[in-house]
């Protein structure tokens, strides 16, 4: 009997301080039935504190029962968390908002479970409930505060993309021929730099064209600078056909381009020679005029490095040098640095019309 009355004592013992500890808290405990009103069969008094109602308000819903207590907006909410956790017989864990008697609603987290008897039946649901409202301020915020942030970094990838392709654009733009789209002469030049001290370290040759179209400014004087325009993106598009993927091509102006190329020095002349002969293929342009068409062409000046050239402006040099020989000579021609020497023969100037 003594043994009886001493569980008593302990339990009562237990029960004062689990009540004398959830009384210092914002938050009270409840059990109730498992109903669509959530019947009260015990809730603490911490209900007031948070609500403003009474505890004895909600016992066997004597005046309202602690749905009407639960915002309308988070009903569902609600029920959709107890049903799954009960459904799962785990617990629940559902932040929702109290409607007080008094005031805005506030929000509460509530963490619960229900009960089952020894033959598995659901008793009842109980659980705890807090008031987070401070909190919920500062998730809220914090949220909000992310949402900026990650808005904000969007933005700034954004104008970090707009950046990068204005840099592209301004890039192409100060390297490219705005017409034909092709390298202009300022990357010509840097391309020709690094051909040249790559064929110093690795023993090869560079082959370098310089090509002027033949009776370009008498398209222009007949048809007008568009037809000229028109002709030189046509000539652009032609020597590209020509290219190979390690090759180069360049506009340096007007009606003026650059080829280059590097390879083995032993074939450099003659990969030059063949690589030119394709070219004034490619070049044999006719335009029509209201008069006949114009038999548009084109001569080339063929260098090599380092058989013809010590560095790059001799190179330069000697390709237009010898294109300028190829002009005079009657044009629509290739001419290599055999033009320079005493008596040149057919080989030296050798017209492919």
């Amino acid at each position: 009997m003594a043994s009886v009355v001493g569980q008593g004592v302990y339990h009562d013992e237990r029960l004062d301080a689990l009540l004398s500890i959830t009384g210092r808290m914002d938050g009270y405990l409840y059990r109730c039935r498992n109903d669509a009103s959530y019947t009260m069969l015990y809730i603490s008094d911490g209900i007031f504190t948070v609500s403003g109602y009474r505890p004895s308000d909600f016992i066997q819903n004597a005046v309202r029962d602690y749905v009407s207590a639960i915002h309308p907006d988070d009903l569902a909410a609600v029920y959709a968390a107890v049903d799954t956790a009960l459904e799962a017989r785990c617990n629940w864990n559902v932040d929702y908002r109290i409607v007080p008697q008094v005031g805005e609603p506030l929000w509460v987290r509530e963490i619960g479970g229900g009960v089952w008897d020894e033959a598995g039946e659901l008793e009842f649901l109980e659980g705890f409930v807090v008031d987070i409202s401070d909190r919920k301020v500062v998730e809220d915020l914090n949220a909000e505060l992310l949402l900026e942030l990650k808005a904000a970094n969007e933005e700034l990838s954004v104008q970090k993309r707009e950046i990068e392709l204005a840099k592209q654009h301004s890039d192409h733009s100060a390297n490219h021929d705005a017409l034909t789209g092709l390298p202009n002469r300022r990357a010509f030049h840097n391309e020709l730099r690094s051909v040249i001290d790559r064929c110093d370290s690795t023993g090869q040759a560079a082959g370098l064209l310089f090509i002027d179209l033949d009776r370009f400014k008498k398209v222009n004087d007949t048809l007008g600078h568009e037809a000229g325009d028109a002709l030189l993106h046509e000539v652009a598009g032609q020597l590209r056909t020509v290219l190979r993927s390690a090759d180069f091509v360049a506009r340096l102006g007007g009606d003026e381009f650059a080829f280059l190329f590097s390879g083995e020095a032993s074939r450099a002349r003659q990969k030059a020679v063949g690589v030119a002969e394709r070219i004034l293929e490619k070049l044999r342009i006719k335009v029509p005029t209201p008069n006949g068409a114009i038999h548009v062409g084109c001569t080339v000046g063929v260098a090599i490095y380092p058989a013809e050239a010590s560095d790059s402006e001799a190179l330069i040099t000697l390709a237009d040098r010898l294109m300028y020989i190829g002009k005079k000579s009657g044009r629509n021609r290739l001419v290599t640095a055999g033009a320079l020497e005493p008596g040149p023969t057919s080989d030296d100037l050798r017209r492919t019309a």
